[in-house]
């Protein structure tokens, strides 16, 4: 495992890009933390604490998060990593240029790297249709990348797996569009604080990692 020290980092891609592929391997070859919102949103759910019962409301609602509540959730999570000494990857956060300058507000946590992950848009979606997932685990599978050994059937469970809404090629390509309007923005903003490194994604994660490493030396 390599140690790094002092090196923070945020993690933006499209849909599809690999962000939480890449944090993971990353995060297995380095002694960094993957802190993904997705996983925060749902600890604090459970957690069943004001913070988390009103976010669980929002989120059952199919409302957006407001940044308020978003910033509240993860500094509580990276101020515990940062009391414990650890570094850490970013991945789903920050989503919006209010939520970046909050970030510049916590003193004591320095990002120092932002890694965007460019990908091509026939990349994405041969990624995002060929997902399918067990509707009663939970777990994830590709047809390409990571197929079950027990082809339709969940490996856990013998449950049939199927293709979230949100992956099919017309939705996927709407996410794109919104994506694209909406992180613009904030490719603006970490090009101006001089913080932000473009990687050409459609390579697999095992390469990108070594990019990652050799950047940091």
């Amino acid at each position: 495992m390599i140690k790094i020290q002092n090196f923070n980092f945020i993690f933006l891609g499209a849909p599809g890009s690999g962000k939480g592929t890449l944090a993971n391997a990353l995060a297995k070859a380095t002694n960094l933390v993957h802190v993904s919102t997705g996983d925060i949103f749902r600890r604090t759910i459970e957690e069943a604490s004001p913070l988390g019962l009103e976010l669980k409301s929002i989120v059952e609602k199919g409302f957006y998060v407001p940044d308020t509540i978003t910033n509240q959730v993860v500094e509580n999570q990276l101020q515990i990593l940062t009391k414990k000494n650890k570094n850490f990857i970013l991945d789903g956060y920050p989503r919006t240029v209010n939520q970046a300058e909050f970030l510049k507000t916590l003193n004591d946590i320095k990002i120092f790297k932002v890694i965007l992950l460019d990908v091509e848009q026939d990349i994405i979606i041969q990624r995002l249709t060929k997902r399918r997932y067990c509707p009663k685990c939970q777990k994830t599978y590709h047809l390409i990348f990571k197929p079950s050994t027990k082809g339709k059937l969940c490996e856990n469970d013998d449950t049939l797996l199927i293709q979230r809404n949100d992956d099919q090629e017309e939705a996927i390509k709407k996410r794109l569009d919104i994506y694209e309007k909406e992180t613009k923005v904030l490719i603006d903003f970490y090009k101006k604080e001089n913080m932000l490194i473009t990687l050409n994604a459609n390579n697999n994660p095992e390469i990108l990692v070594d990019e990652i490493l050799k950047l940091m030396n």
